[in-house]
């Protein structure tokens, strides 16, 4: 029982520090990840739902 509950902190402790760094500088929006000369994609607006 003591392995499976450190199991289980470790695994939570694991995917809070994946969120915080990929929160802080690995993801953008895809309007300005993959603009190129031959990709039109612009700022969606307020068009699309927000999360």
């Amino acid at each position: 029982m003591k392995a499976f509950l450190a199991a289980v902190v470790i695994g939570i402790a694991l995917a809070y520090g994946a969120a915080i760094v990929l929160d802080d500088g690995f993801q953008q929006p895809s309007h300005s990840a993959f603009t190129t000369e031959g990709a039109r994609v612009s700022d969606p607006g307020r068009n699309l739902i927000q999360f």
